[in-house]
């Protein structure tokens, strides 16, 4: 692995995820899969060993680091456990990431502090039925009733929901149309009508408690509303920085355990007398992975970087997501087809490894929708190389 031009700190913090990942979140990596069971325990290490809100400034208990670093760390974790770089990355990404942005002084000092300290679990959730990435069509709605705001509707899709103790909501807060009328609301977890529905079974990523959300005239005071209609960009201005630094680094944490797995085993085999290893073909197809994974880590660390230069870039976000995502199912399903018939077998990682990988291409956004993202700004001429 290349360094890419990372500081002698970053270094170090990557260094020490990894090799505390190795340790503690690899042994439990397959049960979380197979008894779709959120690794919580995980969190608590990390809370621990000072991993947590290490975005945040110093004063809510953080470390003042940039995106580069929440980078490195989800990419480690996900090495060995991609149901915890998950968890990870959803209750140190896009909320706490929204209050510290944009929320009020009262939200920040009622939640920040707790965020860093692992008290509070944070959810995102914005997906509906007719409404995932058409922010425009949300349905669920908040309306405001004298000092409260009642909460009826529903939501899906919603990474981290078992376990999670407050969620930032997506909701239609008036009738314009489209995005103009859709605001959101901070929802503690034991509110009064608001219940987490049934466990949604996935392919992959079991271990992540995604489930739906279900609001039945739920109140809240009306000082949990965090932002009101017509400012939804500001929002998702906050959702592109946490494309980067959530779903891309797990994809790339599990595309080279994939690949570092599979090529142990190609050196292993025997087959005819000689190692796997051997074969020029299949030396080939581990060079194509390899030249692969360098390449999303390079657009991932650089478009990294330039948030944290202040210079964030739709198409970076775009390109980045989309050709991270399609590498890892790339990848993974090569380690897969190298490792043969162990490839398909529970007792080995491979097709946990694929599994996982191939819904990050539809989370956070579909590939299609990235791609007519990066069409978009090249279209318009705000597109440079």
């Amino acid at each position: 692995m290349q360094n890419l031009g990372l500081t002698e700190e970053q270094r170090l913090i990557r260094d020490n995820v990894r090799a505390l990942a190795r340790e503690k979140f690899a042994p439990g990596a397959a049960a979380a899969d197979r008894q779709y069971k959120p690794p919580i325990e995980n969190l608590k290490i990390l809370v621990d060993h000072g991993y947590t809100g290490m975005f945040m400034p110093e004063e809510y208990g953080g470390s003042g680091l940039g995106l580069m670093e929440n980078v490195l760390v989800v990419e480690q974790i996900a090495r060995y456990c991609a149901n915890t770089a998950m968890l990870f990355s959803c209750t140190d990404g896009a909320t706490p990431r929204a209050i510290l942005g944009i929320g009020s002084e009262d939200h920040k000092a009622k939640y920040l502090a707790r965020i860093v300290k692992g008290e509070l679990l944070t959810a995102w959730s914005m997906s509906e039925p007719n409404a995932g990435s058409d922010v425009g069509n949300v349905q669920t709605k908040a309306v405001r009733e004298g000092d409260e705001l009642i909460i009826n509707g529903s939501k899906l899709w919603c990474t981290a929901a078992q376990v999670s103790d407050l969620f930032l909501v997506l909701v239609r807060l008036d009738a314009a149309p489209g995005m103009r009328g859709v605001g959101a609301v901070l929802v503690e977890r034991d509110t009064p009508g608001f219940t987490i529905g049934k466990h949604l079974d996935l392919l992959g990523l079991r271990g992540t408690g995604m489930a739906e959300l279900v609001f039945d005239n739920c109140r809240i005071p009306a000082g949990n509303l965090f932002l009101e209609a017509g400012r939804m960009r500001e929002l998702l201005g906050v959702l592109d920085a946490d494309r980067i630094s959530g779903n891309p680094p797990v994809c790339l944490g599990i595309a080279q355990s994939a690949f570092e797995n599979v090529v142990a085993h190609v050196k292993e085999r025997q087959q005819f007398g000689k190692p796997l290893a051997d074969n020029q073909g299949l030396q080939w197809k581990l060079a194509e992975m390899a030249m692969d994974i360098e390449a999303a880590r390079a657009l991932l660390y650089r478009a990294a970087a330039r948030v944290d230069e202040g210079h964030p870039s739709i198409v970076d976000t775009s390109i980045t997501k989309a050709y991270v995502n399609q590498m890892a199912v790339r990848v993974t399903n090569e380690a897969m087809q190298l490792a043969g018939a162990c490839g398909l077998s529970e007792e080995y990682p491979y097709e946990r490894y694929f599994r996982d990988a191939r819904g990050m291409s539809i989370g956070y956004g579909t590939v299609e929708i990235h791609r007519s993202s990066i069409a978009r700004e090249i279209i318009s001429g705000r597109y440079t190389a």
